[in-house]
């Protein structure tokens, strides 16, 4: 098995939802590190926490990345129960949104 084939079987074993969740909770510790420097003003504690702070992002970016590339690679070939696009955006099916009456 080549090692694209491996990347690729590891990318889509991985939760897409865990994967969002995780960009989220690393862009907001990226947020309060940088916020910190705001609220302690010292020079180099400004630095610091601006350059930990980037690099906090930059996982945080990685991360969304690695999720969508890994929706994108996942295509149809996952159970009707994982997250994905609705039922009636899905390819090859005639579903009708349900209609509400007032």
């Amino acid at each position: 098995m080549s090692i694209k084939t491996q990347i690729v079987r590891r990318i889509q074993a991985l939760s897409v939802l865990r994967l969002v969740r995780a960009a989220c909770w690393v862009a907001l510790f990226g947020l309060v590190v940088m916020c910190s420097s705001i609220v302690f003003p010292n020079p180099l504690l400004i630095i610091i926490a601006m350059s930990a702070g980037q690099v906090i992002g930059v996982v945080a970016i990685l991360c969304y990345g690695l999720a969508v590339f890994g929706d994108m690679v996942r295509g149809a070939e996952h159970p009707p129960e994982a997250p994905g696009p609705a039922r009636r955006f899905r390819a090859g099916t005639d579903v009708e949104p349900p209609t509400t009456t007032t």
